[in-house]
């Protein structure tokens, strides 16, 4: 069987390549000479027999080669294949950096690949612009609050773990507390209109979770004792309900271990904080 064998295609400015000359594991190109043009195909597959006998040619000027690498090798890159995958999958960074090392390694490889890094890179690009993207309109539909009162400013989108006492905000539901799965509601300052406003939180002891019956069981002696102390009473109606929201499992393992009492009017719109 006749194995296939590459030689040496020097491009213009090179020195010529004698007859018969097979470069010795770790040879490149000196770096002196000029660049190869893009494109150029530095390796080209040779229709003689290969062998790993033939000599150095003893013509070559001492000190011409330099011996700081392997001699390349035919087939697609690895590091390219693995940019491009990485870039369809979103790991923008290993993706970033396979595809940097791939085109490195292919400016003087007789491989195929260079368009797998660049599509790589390419797709890296398109992650980082998404992912910016979402993180400029995220910061523009958020909530913002004052830094020397604390109080909603703006209005926006809101953890529902993240509202404090006094925040006042649109409850979806109108007449129950943020359902399970709801992530985050419309904070407001308290002179727009809403329907809902927290009036107090209370801290929940112990590290386990407690159950929702026993949340339950402290929210209720908890929150109406807040709405005696802190509420104005002459701002409460028939119409509006003491509610309160607690951490389901998932919330607690996140770290969130209050309840927030409030007071929602499922009936007319408030435009003022009912805290006193």
């Amino acid at each position: 069987m006749t194995s296939l064998a590459y030689r040496l295609n020097p491009p213009p400015g090179w020195p010529p390549v004698p007859d018969g000359f097979v470069p010795p594991p770790g040879w490149q190109p000196d770096p002196a000479w000029p660049p190869a043009p893009p494109g150029w195909q530095l390796w080209v597959q040779d229709d003689t027999e290969a062998s790993s006998t033939l000599p150095v040619a003893p013509s070559l000027t001492p000190g011409v080669y330099r011996y700081t690498a392997d001699r390349p090798a035919p087939g697609t890159n690895g590091f390219a294949i693995a940019s491009f995958v990485l870039g369809l999958l979103g790991g923008v960074l290993l993706s970033v950096i396979f595809g940097i090392v791939a085109l490195n390694k292919l400016h003087n490889r007789p491989q195929r690949g260079k368009g797998l890094a660049i599509a790589g890179l390419c797709l890296s690009g398109v992650w980082l612009a998404g992912i910016a993207a979402v993180l400029v309109v995220g910061s523009e539909t958020a909530a913002q609050r004052s830094a020397t009162t604390d109080q909603i400013t703006k209005s926006g989108h809101v953890d529902v773990f993240s509202l404090r006492t006094g925040d006042c905000f649109q409850n979806p539901s109108g007449s129950q507390p943020a359902a399970p799965g709801l992530a985050q509601v419309t904070a407001v300052p308290c002179a727009n209109s809403h329907n809902a406003q927290v009036i107090a939180q209370l801290p929940v002891p112990g590290s386990a979770y407690p159950g929702r019956a026993a949340l339950s069981a402290q929210a209720l002696p908890g929150c109406r004792a807040s709405i005696a102390a802190v509420a104005d009473r002459s701002k409460l109606t028939a119409t509006m309900k003491l509610l309160w929201i607690y951490p389901l499992p998932q919330a607690w393992d996140d770290g969130h271990r209050t309840i927030s009492c409030l007071i929602v009017d499922s009936s007319q719109d408030l435009t003022s904080s009912l805290l006193k």
